[in-house]
């Protein structure tokens, strides 16, 4: 039996025993519980036009639909199955580079365009999932998580999370528990990257990721693990929000070593009257054998300043990205450094519906360029 479908088969053994002692408990309190079903699914239409480059036979269009829907089954106030998927462009996004494989989005790559063939459908998430007052536990494919400037929901322009995505911790096997304290929480998580069917893409297929690639964390074993610790009310000021983070992640080849990482991030908010603010972010991002390949390392730093006013948000930001590699063959650079500077305006209509406009200056590849992005969101829950 294929790894994939033992971890079905556990979910499915799983669910029914919560499930019967869901039924047997609420028969003693008198009320008969039923299974709950809630979630949401996030609906994104990007777009970018470079209005500029000195990179040749660039298309400078480019657009994809995001859709992520999240789903969570819960069988009482404790135990659920949460899932996440995500439809998206496969050759926009997690292209699977085999130079830079951590590489989310190449913004200049020579697979820009609008055409939908390689739309595809992953399981981003599987977990079984418990909760109560003081802490949290997932077993299943997850994401670990790394830092934070990936998150859609800052809002730091139309570009910044899929360049921060570099570094996030993604499609792991494994489990997770958090701690949650007052105004924190601390989180251990041990895993090792999905290789299984799961992996793949329905619709269109992205191709099952490689067991034997020798990728860091991609060990079929519980040789990885990442602790992460974030909270508010820094040192005791108000408002002062943090994370810090430290990633270990196990090698199963010969020639590749042990990768390393650590992160450090902290934002502000500050208060101008009632519908008025400002939040200056800051996120710092070291990782050593980057991916497993000794010698290589990444250095990653974001800096931005966020304005909001009313449903206006307005923000200014600059991410770098370095990438040192020893190693590499006498005819290739042995490091490469990456910018993006981004202006960006948007507008909330409704708690769930935004648009975002930025404007970029990205240095990548050796290549640089002027780009304009849009970003419309909605979010519908349930």
């Amino acid at each position: 039996m294929k790894f994939s479908h033992k971890i079905l088969t556990f979910f499915i053994l799983f669910l029914t025993s919560i499930n019967a002692k869901a039924e047997d408990k609420s028969k003693e309190s008198g009320y008969y519980f039923r299974p709950t079903l809630s979630g949401s699914v996030l609906y994104q239409i990007q777009a970018d036009h470079i209005i500029s480059s000195n990179k040749k036979n660039n298309k400078n269009s480019n657009g994809f639909i995001y859709i992520e829907p999240n789903f969570g089954l819960h069988f009482d106030e404790n135990w659920s199955v949460k899932t996440q998927w995500r439809i998206q462009d496969n050759g926009t996004l997690t292209t699977r580079d085999k130079q830079n494989p951590e590489r989310y989005r190449t913004f200049l790559s020579d697979k820009r365009g609008f055409a939908l063939s390689e739309t595809g459908l992953l399981i981003e998430e599987l977990k079984l999932y418990y909760e109560n007052e003081d802490m949290k536990f997932t077993i299943g494919k997850f994401d670990p998580s790394f830092g934070s400037a990936h998150r859609k929901s800052k809002r730091i322009g139309v570009f910044a999370s899929q360049f921060a995505e570099d570094y996030n911790l993604r499609e792991k096997l494994g489990a997770n528990i958090t701690a949650l304290l007052e105004g924190s929480q601390i989180s251990f998580s041990s895993f090792f990257t999905d290789s299984t069917d799961l992996s793949k893409s329905a619709i269109n297929d992205r191709g099952r990721e490689s067991r034997n690639n020798g990728l860091s964390s991609n060990t079929g074993s519980f040789s990885s693990y990442s602790v992460l610790i974030e909270g508010e009310n820094f040192l005791t000021i108000d408002n002062l929000f943090y994370n810090f983070g430290y990633r270990s992640m196990g090698v199963d080849a010969r020639g590749r070593k042990r990768e390393t990482g650590y992160v450090a991030g902290a934002e502000y908010l500050y208060k101008i009257g009632r519908e008025t603010s400002l939040i200056p972010f800051v996120e710092i991002v070291r990782i050593d054998n980057f991916s497993g390949e000794k010698g290589r390392v990444g250095n990653y730093a974001t800096f931005a300043a966020i304005g909001k006013y009313s449903s206006w948000t307005a923000s200014a930001s600059l991410m770098i990205r370095n990438i040192k590699r020893p190693n590499t063959p006498f005819d290739l650079p042995k490091s490469s450094t990456d910018r993006q500077l981004q202006f960006s305006i948007g507008y909330k209509f409704t708690d769930n519906l935004t648009l975002d406009v930025s404007r970029a200056v990205i240095s990548e590849n050796g290549f640089g360029a002027g780009i304009f992005g849009a970003n419309l969101n909605y979010l519908y829950k349930f």
